[in-house]
């Protein structure tokens, strides 16, 4: 076991979107309410242009979404791309954590440990993610890392390093559980944390190098309640 481990565990720090919860929820919401502001604006039926948001985001992935839809239905206008990603950000959301999650928050409050939240993205689209999530309660540090710069965003070491400093906590005094191999675990590792992925969300079959992959894999997040245990979990990779 890596010397790291026997330090005991006084935090535990989340990543947000398709960790705690699955993230389509807020895209299909936002595409819902971008069909509508079409259908009111055009002869575009809102079923329609929903659908073709699907579509468009299934075969190019995020990023030009909307361009891409609105060029298709000879629509496209600079500013009205605009309009949509307004809409798209200021909708509320209407989202639901994984089924397990809320108990094991309070779990883990109970038995003493600091919570953490690191979110990247528009600070208030994500402020609204967790407000209709109704899970900033759980949190005793909640980090944005957009509130720094667009730049800042994970894998940079500074959210990871103000909410390590915001907790009182040292890097191998905490755990990082997040489910995006591309940026969540290399620099927590980095610091001296321990990282541990849940496969769930858009990356649950992304298979990555071991200088991005976490310490440890589980598809529940339920199995976190285990990790004063670290040796006896299952799927170790480092």
């Amino acid at each position: 076991m890596e010397k790291a481990r026997l330090f005991k565990i006084k935090a535990i720090l989340f990543d947000l979107d398709d960790t705690l919860y699955e993230e389509m929820q807020f895209v299909e919401g936002g595409f819902r309410a971008v069909s509508s502001f079409i259908s009111e604006n055009s002869n575009i039926h809102r079923d329609v242009f929903y659908q073709l948001l699907l579509e468009v985001l299934e075969e190019h992935g995020r990023g030009h979404t909307f361009d891409i839809a609105l060029k298709k239905l000879g629509l496209y206008k600079e500013e009205l791309i605009s309009r949509l990603i307004e809409v798209y950000c200021t909708h509320k959301p209407n989202l639901l954590l994984y089924p397990e999650v809320k108990l094991v928050l309070l779990r883990l409050k109970e038995m003493g440990y600091q919570l953490g939240l690191i979110t990247d993205g528009n600070v208030q689209v994500q402020r609204s993610k967790i407000q209709a999530l109704d899970i900033d309660g759980f949190f005793d540090c909640i980090m944005f890392s957009d509130e720094y710069g667009v730049e800042r965003r994970k894998p940079d070491f500074l959210p990871y390093e103000k909410t390590l400093e915001k907790l009182r906590v040292n890097p191998n005094e905490s755990v990082y559980v997040g489910d995006n191999p591309h940026k969540d675990f290399i620099t927590a590792k980095k610091l001296g944390m321990c990282t541990v992925r849940v496969m769930k969300g858009q990356y649950k079959q992304t298979h990555i190098t071991e200088e991005y992959e976490a310490n440890y894999q589980i598809q529940n997040l339920e199995e976190i309640l285990n990790f004063t245990f670290i040796p006896k979990m299952q799927k170790k990779f480092v």
